[in-house]
Order: structure tokens, then C-alpha cells, then sequence
């Protein structure tokens, strides 16, 4: 659910219309800050895939019917032409609600300074997988990850799995054994973090559905069967750990996985 942010208001605000491209005291209609961002864009970039865009179009405008009019803004070129550049040409329906999010959200007179111009390339950069577990870990915070290590007896080690979550599998991901790439892209982009070696979970429960997960014991299993093979061998290791997101992930969710609504309480008269 989206968070919902509260402001007191000391007098009413009129309801007069507006021109497309004219802002005044009295805000923006969803209709007219949407129109005005899509001839923004039209301007710089007159190549579009109408398709998208209709679709980009109809989601920012229900997004917006979500804030009074009053605390629309004008949208701004540096945001509105690269979201609408980049979301004409993205086929996936999760990638392209994030750009509808940061769109609407970047109008939204009370929000709007939270919009960091590189949401933009950072959504580019997403896959529709790991747009579903930036969703999960906006909710969940933090994430077990568990590896497997062979242990040798001259104290060197092997890695043989890394970072494997079920977070994909739970996220109804397309590919639900790619965590680790999933987690190296999101690191890379700054909305995530691994937890510091040795660093884990100190509630060890969250680990066990990992140990027991198909993927996990068939991959001990394939080790095991090896062992005699493996020089120096010593031991089969788990490998604990966790991810979780950044504050610059944080502030990235707040804006683009959501449409920040405002509630605006009117002092009463007399």
C-alpha cells in the first residue's frame, strides 16, 4: 500500500482551470500535468511507440487522479523526457510502471524533491525480475542468502555456490536460480548491499528453508559425490549472509515502486 503523507492546509484553495503548459496557484488537473509532460516529451522526441506511451499515459493519469489538484506540479523536462524516452521503448509491464511511478511522483508538489535524476537510468537497468525483488525487499527489508564452500585441510576453501535466495522463486521470478546475478545488479546500481563477511542472520531459522531448498541439496549432494576427487577436501560449509537495501534504495522505492498520496486536512472555519 502506498504510504500516505498528511499536510494541513490554513484556508481552501479555488478550483480554477489551467492551460496545457501554464502553471498557477491553483495546481494541475491529472490530465493537464500528464498532457503537459507527454508534449514535453513529443518535443524533444517526435519517434515514439504510441503503444507504450497510451498505456505509460492512461497509468500516470490514474496515478495522479490519486493527489489534489492543487499540489500538482509543472513536470520537468529533465525528468519527464528520458522517463518517457525510455519507457516507450520497454515492453515489460513491472519496468514500466516504475517509470509511471516516478513520472506521476515527480508532479507531486509534496514528494517531488525526493525524485534523484538517476532514477531514471537505474530503472533502465532493471530487469523485470529484479523489479519484483526490489518489491519484495521494499516489504521484507532484508533477505537470507546462503552459499556453499568446500573447506580444505591446508585452511584454503573453494566456493561452489553463492548467494543462493529463494527470493526469486517467492517473487514469481521468470528465472528463479539467477539471485546471484540478480543481487550483483542491484548492488552495482546502489539499491542494494551484501551484508560484511561472516555477517548473517542471528534468528538461523531464516536459513534453514534454504538448506533444504532442491537447488541447495542437490548441490551439496553433487559435492559430496566428489569429495574423494577433491584434493585437500575437509568439510562441506554453509555460507550465511543477508542483503538489504541501501537508503538510496530506500528513497528509490518511496518513489518509483509507489504513488505517493496526500492527504490534505482543512482547518475548519469559525
Amino acid at each position: 500500500m502506498s504510504d500516505e503523507l498528511v499536510i494541513e492546509q490554513k484556508q481552501g484553495l479555488g478550483n480554477a482551470g489551467t492551460q496545457v503548459g501554464v502553471q498557477n496557484n491553483y495546481g494541475l488537473s491529472p490530465v493537464e500535468a500528464t498532457r503537459m509532460a507527454f508534449e514535453i516529451f513529443r518535443e524533444y522526441y517526435p519517434q515514439l511507440r504510441e503503444e507504450a506511451l497510451k498505456e505509460l499515459n492512461n497509468l500516470v493519469e490514474e496515478k495522479l487522479s490519486s493527489i489534489p489538484q492543487e499540489l500538482i506540479d509543472s513536470p520537468k523536462p529533465r525528468i519527464a523526457v528520458p522517463t518517457l524516452q525510455n519507457a516507450s521503448i520497454t515492453e515489460e509491464r513491472e519496468v514500466r510502471e516504475l517509470y509511471a511511478n516516478l513520472l506521476a511522483n515527480s508532479m507531486n508538489k509534496v514528494v517531488k524533491n525526493g525524485v534523484h535524476p538517476g532514477f531514471v537510468e537505474i530503472i533502465k537497468q532493471l530487469s523485470p525480475d529484479e523489479a519484483k525483488i526490489i518489491r519484495y525487499l521494499r516489504i521484507h527489508k532484508r533477505i537470507p542468502t546462503l552459499g556453499l564452500k568446500i573447506d580444505k585441510t591446508d585452511s584454503s576453501h573453494v566456493v561452489y555456490v553463492k548467494e543462493f535466495s529463494n527470493v526469486p522463486e517467492l517473487s514469481m521470478c521468470e528465472n528463479i536460480y539467477d539471485s546471484q546475478k540478480y543481487i550483483d545488479n542491484l548492488v552495482r546500481l546502489g539499491l542494494v548491499e551484501r551484508s560484511p563477511d561472516g555477517t548473517y542472520i542471528s534468528n538461523e531459522s531464516v536459513y534453514e528453508p534454504l538448506k533444504n531448498h532442491p537447488f541447495i541439496k542437490n548441490k551439496y549432494q553433487n559435492i559430496e559425490k566428489q569429495s574423494a576427487t577433491i584434493d585437500n577436501f575437509s568439510k562441506i560449509d554453509y555460507v550465511k549472509g543477508y542483503c538489504e537495501l541501501t537508503s538510496f534504495g530506500e528513497s528509490f522505492c518511496s518513489i518509483c515502486l509507489e504513488t505517493q498520496k496526500v492527504i490534505i486536512l482543512k482547518a475548519q472555519e469559525g
